[in-house]
């Protein structure tokens, strides 16, 4: 299923030039937290623990605070390597939207404005909390996360209660892809983005990865030649 390190369904994208994201603390199921915050946070410690000086261009779009054990389970085997090259929400849009508009360009449909990839307010909030599930998921769904690593985690989230709780919750019962699916609904560019998340997070291609891989983009419908135009975004980023 997979030649060179490459997956052969496509994988999505989302451009965010200027991050217009600005932190919103909103309610979800019960639990008061910054979704935008917290993910710029973990892709952003993510970046920083793994290279001091970066050439990649996705650097100029920012990134987030050092948040110590969140990010801990994504720091393995290939998946720290992957995703040093997206060191904030703003740069996975970055991604999504190019690889969206190279899928296009040959394609005779509408195009997807680019607004749709920089959300703001209490929908980056929405699309944030989907690209959270959906990592964790993906970290799940080849063994990634161990007791040890959950007990960092809720450890450092000790004076974030919130957070805890959430990322607790997420760690016993991963969302399935079909409950990613049914979030993104028929947002097309989170539907990019929410792949991409999954690819970076699923870097070795295991085989338990790629299963989980077609799956979720079965279940987000997108089109082969997308999810390849997207994979080939992140190899060049």
């Amino acid at each position: 299923m997979c030649e060179k390190g490459r997956l052969k369904r496509p994988i999505p994208i989302s451009d965010d030039p200027e991050p217009p994201f600005q932190t919103q603390t909103d309610h979800h199921e019960g639990i008061i937290m910054n979704f935008n915050n917290l993910l710029n946070q973990i892709l952003g410690t993510v970046q920083k623990s793994g290279k001091s000086v970066s050439d990649s261009p996705l650097n100029s779009f920012g990134g987030g605070a050092l948040v110590g054990g969140l990010a801990s389970m994504l720091m393995k085997k290939k998946t720290a390597k992957s995703l040093v090259k997206v060191g904030s929400v703003a740069a996975l849009g970055y991604l999504a939207y190019q690889g969206y508009q190279n899928w296009q360009k040959n394609k005779q449909q509408e195009a997807v404005p680019q607004g749709a990839f920089e959300p703001a307010g209490l929908l980056a909030e929405t699309h944030s909390r989907v690209i959270l599930r959906t990592m964790i998921a993906a970290a799940a769904s080849d063994g990634l996360i161990d007791d040890a690593e959950k007990q960092v985690i809720a450890r450092e989230s000790g004076d974030d209660p919130e957070t805890a709780a959430w990322l607790a919750a997420e760690y016993a019962n991963p969302a399935t892809v079909e409950e990613l699916a049914a979030a993104v609904g028929n947002d097309q560019a989170l539907a990019a983005e929410t792949y991409l998340a999954a690819r970076l997070v699923c870097a070795d291609l295991s085989r338990k990865e790629i299963v989980f891989l077609s799956r979720l983009s079965q279940a987000l419908g997108l089109d082969d030649n997308l999810v390849e135009s997207l994979e080939k975004q992140l190899e060049l980023a």
